[in-house]
Parts: structure tokens; sequence; C-alpha cells
């Protein structure tokens, strides 16, 4: 089995990779979301695994647009607790001078590192592993998981350096078919209405879910990018596309003249 995922080695996403899937499988790294995308479209690979969204710092922007590109499906999510580390090659953390990671790891960390090492320079990178080939001299340090310093033969300085305890970021499983249904299991949707600058447009749109008792996960607006000030929705539910509750809802929503793309119905994550 292969599975590709953003790159490269030492990432969050490669740890994921290595919690959800058997160890027998063969990973491939990506330089970018989209080549993840691209690899499990282009039936490169069996599966794809990327980020979502971060309980700090939030959705990942980039993976919502290609979801509503794609013809790929959700197979699966996982949650990952995303434990920061400050690695060197120094082992005096008040050696520190410059400190290189990507920015949703530096924001994830800003307080410790203010309150710890103030006036080091943060430089923001590609990837925390860009981080860690970006360290070339004495006091040179970069953020990132454990597992980057066991592969560039880094000093860990300090663990569990993120601002927030409960920081954790949920990944998806991207594949080419529904899973079966399990009893357990989340749907996916991307919702675009006519307009949403209508009165009541947004009611319009959930009301549906709420006749069928349908409970709603999460709702996420991005612009259409076909109107100004127009919006889809990104919307997860409890369910399975299969379940007759699901259609109805459906039916439903066509008849309000809500156009409607099955992102996937898989596994809740437990």
């Amino acid at each position: 089995m292969n599975v590709s995922y953003l790159g490269p080695k030492g990432t969050f996403s490669e740890i994921a990779v290595i919690n959800y899937f058997p160890s027998n499988i063969t990973k491939l790294p990506k330089s970018s979301i989209e080549d993840v995308f691209k690899s499990v479209q282009e039936l490169e690979v069996n599966y794809g695994m990327v980020p979502i969204e971060n309980s700090v710092e939030g959705s990942i922007n980039n993976t919502l647009d290609l979801l509503s590109d794609s013809e790929v499906v959700i197979t699966g999510e996982m949650e990952l607790t995303i434990n920061q580390c400050l690695l060197s090659r120094d082992t005096k953390i008040k050696s520190v001078k410059r400190i290189f990671g990507h920015p949703q790891s530096l924001a994830q960390c800003k307080n410790w590192i203010a309150d710890n090492i103030p006036d080091a320079e943060l430089i923001s990178v590609v990837s925390n592993t860009s981080g860690a080939l970006s360290i070339k001299k004495s006091g040179d340090a970069c953020v990132g998981a454990e597992i980057i310093a066991d592969y560039y033969s880094l000093e860990i300085n300090k663990k569990n350096i993120q601002d927030y305890s409960n920081n954790a970021t949920r990944f998806l499983i991207l594949g080419t078919s529904t899973s079966t249904a399990t009893g357990f299991d989340k749907t996916s949707l991307l919702i675009i209405p006519p307009n949403t600058g209508d009165s009541g447009s947004l009611y319009r749109l959930l009301e549906p879910f709420a006749k069928n008792e349908i409970n709603l996960s999460r709702i996420e607006s991005r612009p259409s990018k076909t109107k100004n000030w127009n919006y889809v929705f990104f919307i997860d539910v409890d369910g399975h596309i299969e379940d007759k509750s699901m259609q109805d809802t459906i039916d439903a929503l066509k008849e309000r003249d809500v156009e409607i793309k099955f992102l996937g119905s898989y596994p809740k994550n437990n």
C-alpha cells in the first residue's frame, strides 16, 4: 500500500501516517497539499493524508479549496496531538539566536518563545523539516516534532513548547471510493447556495438537517470565487450518505436550488 503525505520527512503529516496506517506501507512525501490530492486522483497512491484543521490556528484553507475542486473522497479522519519541540545542535536554550519554523508552528509557540527566548529572531520556512536543514551555526534552532531530532541528528532543547496543551490537528485520509457504513460515521458535504446574500439563506440551508434530526458537527464558509461576497459551506454531519435521513435532507436542499457536492462518508475518529 502506498500513502502520500505533506512532506518532507519529519512533518506531523508523516507522524499521522505512521499512527493511522500499518507499518508495512510505503510512505511518499509530497511537496504540497495539492500534490497529495493529485497523487490520489491519478492513482499513484492508494491513499493520501492531509491536514484539515488545527484546534488553535483553525482551518487549513488550501485543503478546503482543493476538496471543492478535486474528485477524490474522504475515506477517514484522525486527530494528532501536536507536541512542538525546540531543536538545535546546542544544549543551552539561552544560546539560541535564531529559530526556524513553519509559520503555524511558530505561532503555536509564540508565548513560550517570548517568555524564554525573547530576543531570538523568528524565521519562517516552508516546513519544520526545512527549518532543521537551515540550522548552520551555533545559535540556530528550529521548532518541530521530536522525530526531526532523530532524522537530522539534533538535540531536543525542550519538549512541549506549544502554548496550549490541547493543541491538536485533524487530518483527512483521501481515497477514491466511499467507505462502508459502520453505524458510527460522519459525512462531509460542500453546500453551494444560489445566493448567500438573501435574508434567511443560511437558515434555509440548515433547516432540512434539523427537520431530519441530523446533527451538524462543523460548518465552515469559504468564498465562492464566482461572485463577490457569495459563499459556499463545508459541512460535517453525523451519519452516512446511504442513510435515508441523509437522502431526504439532500433532496430537500435540491428542491431549494442548493447545489451539493459529496465529499465523503467515513468512520468518525475515536
